[in-house]
């Protein structure tokens, strides 16, 4: 994971693998809507940049995806673009975006 500085550059990136930790995200990734097949730009640089690690099947590779997060503080909620084709564009309301704030941001 890696937050992004006022001047638009990356923070040192940071491993989350505390295993609560990992589950709350699990858990907080699981309530994102996504909507696949959207193509959104966004105005302005995202606030962390996460890479996340997905095994699926014991005997194949895991799979890295990328995430772009965006925290709204107008409405407490956040914005998420993934490079996942199955995910695409997705939000995640206020609940678990504070559960995502403060796991990522407050490290």
């Amino acid at each position: 994971m890696e937050g992004v500085k006022a001047d638009e550059s990356y923070e040192e990136a940071f491993m989350i693998t505390d295993l609560e930790t990992v589950d709350v995200l699990r858990k907080a990734f699981k309530q994102v809507k996504w909507e696949p097949n959207v193509e959104p730009k966004m105005a302005i640089k995202e606030d962390v940049k996460a890479t996340l690690f997905f095994k699926y099947d014991e005997n194949m590779p895991e799979r890295l995806f990328e995430y772009q997060i965006w925290f709204n503080q107008s409405n407490d909620t956040v914005t998420i673009i993934s490079n996942n084709v199955n995910e695409g564009f997705g939000t995640l309301d206020k609940e678990n975006a504070q559960t995502l704030e403060n796991i990522l941001l407050n490290k």
